[in-house]
C-alpha cells in the first residue's frame, strides 16, 4: 500500500481504476482528537483543547450550527473534521427524519428493548436502495458543510440478527454491511472536501468486518475495546491494528466509570482514578498507535464535553470541559439539510 504526507491508496476499484484518497497531511497514526456527539459546541467561548487535530461531531449539531465549521479552523486552521451520523438507524431528531424516513416503509425495530434511552431510533433496511441513496445524501450534506470525512455509526446490525433473532426486523448479514459500507466509502471517495482532498470515511466498532473494509475505509473509530478484552472476549484491539499497520489512524474511546457521573453527565476534574487510569490509558501491544480519549460512561454524560487524555497533551490530569451549548441541539434544520 503506498502512502505519504499526500496520497494514500485505497484497497477497491471505481470503473475499473484503483482509486486514490488524497488524505490530509495530518491525519497520521497517533494524530490527538476529540469527540462529542451529546451536544453543539459554543463558538462564543474560547475553544479547548486547542491542540487536537481531530474533531467527531454530530453532522446534524453542523448543519443547524454551520458557523462551527470557521470555528473550529479559525482556532486551529489545520483541523480536520469528521461528521458523525447515524448511518445504521434513523431517529426522530435527524434533519432528514420527517421528509424521508417516518414513513418510508424502510424502519425496523427500535435499537434495542432494552435501552428505552435510544427508543427514537429504528434500524434502517440497508439493503434496499433508496435507503442506500438517503445515506450518500447525508454524506453529501457532510461534504457541503465543510467536514473533512465521516464518522458513520451503527454498521454492525448483524449483530442483533444473529441466529435467526432477526433483532432489527430486517434479517441483516455481515455480507449485506459490507455492501453497504462500500457503496458509501465509494461515494465518500467521489468527493473534494473544501480543503481539497478526498472526503474520507471510517469504521465504528464491527470488528468482525475489519478484514473486509480495513481496505476500503480511512480510519476507524472503536468503543471499550480493552473493556471488551477480558478473557474469553473476542481480541477486538488486536484486530483493528490492520488499521495501523497500514498507516490509517485508529481513535479509541475508553468509557470509564470514575471520569464523571453517569446520570447527570458532572465531570470529575480530577480524572479518573488510578487503577482505571491505567486500565484505560496504558498502551499495550494490542492498542499500539491507537488515539485515545477518556470519555463519561451511559447516561446523560456519553460523549458529552468531558473528556480526559492519557498524556501530556494537556496540563494536570488531563480533564478537559470544552464549552458546549445544548440550546443549539435542537434548533430548527435549516432547509437544505431536510433533504439530506
Amino acid at each position: 500500500m503506498k502512502h505519504s504526507a499526500y496520497l494514500r491508496t485505497a484497497g477497491f476499484f471505481i470503473c475499473g481504476a484503483l482509486a486514490q484518497v488524497d488524505v490530509p497531511p495530518n491525519f497520521t497514526v497517533g494524530v490527538p482528537w476529540q469527540i462529542i456527539i451529546q451536544n453543539t459546541l459554543d463558538v462564543t467561548r474560547p475553544l479547548q483543547p486547542t491542540n487536537v487535530t481531530v474533531w467527531d461531531l454530530d453532522l446534524y449539531h453542523i448543519a443547524r450550527n454551520p458557523n462551527t465549521v470557521e470555528y473550529l479552523r479559525t482556532n486551529n486552521p489545520g483541523t480536520i473534521l469528521v461528521c458523525y451520523f447515524n448511518a445504521g438507524l434513523a431517529q426522530d431528531t435527524d434533519c432528514d427524519y420527517d421528509t424521508k424516513w417516518r414513513n418510508s416503509g424502510l424502519l425496523g425495530n427500535i435499537y434495542d428493548p432494552e435501552e428505552p434511552e435510544f427508543n427514537n431510533e429504528r434500524w434502517v433496511n440497508i439493503k434496499n436502495q433508496t435507503a442506500r441513496d438517503w445515506m450518500k445524501q447525508r454524506i453529501t450534506l457532510a461534504n457541503q458543510l465543510g467536514c473533512d470525512g465521516v464518522d458513520p455509526d451503527n454498521i454492525d446490525g448483524y449483530l442483533r440478527d444473529a441466529d435467526g433473532n432477526n433483532g432489527t426486523w430486517w434479517d441483516l448479514s455481515q455480507d449485506d454491511y459490507v455492501s453497504f459500507v462500500t457503496e458509501l466509502a465509494t461515494h465518500a471517495h467521489s468527493l473534494t472536501t473544501s480543503q481539497s482532498h478526498t472526503m474520507l470515511i471510517g469504521q465504528k466498532n464491527a470488528r468482525e468486518l475489519v478484514g473486509r473494509l480495513s481496505g476500503v475505509l480511512d480510519f476507524a473509530v472503536l468503543e471499550d475495546c480493552k473493556r471488551l478484552r477480558e478473557p474469553g472476549e473476542p481480541a477486538f484491539c488486536r484486530d483493528f491494528q490492520a488499521y495501523i499497520a497500514t498507516e490509517k489512524p485508529v481513535f479509541s474511546i475508553e468509557y470509564p466509570s470514575t471520569l464523571g457521573d453517569p446520570e447527570t453527565g458532572a465531570c470529575n476534574a480530577r480524572g479518573v482514578d488510578d487503577t482505571e487510569y491505567h486500565n484505560s490509558c496504558d498502551t499495550i501491544q494490542d492498542t499500539a498507535g491507537f488515539s485515545p480519549v477518556l470519555k463519561i460512561q451511559g447516561g446523560d454524560g456519553e460523549l458529552n464535553n468531558c473528556t480526559q487524555y492519557c498524556t501530556g497533551m494537556v496540563p494536570g490530569t488531563g480533564v478537559v470541559v470544552t464549552a458546549t451549548n445544548p440550546e443549539l441541539d435542537g434548533i430548527d434544520c435549516p432547509p437544505g439539510a431536510t433533504e439530506y
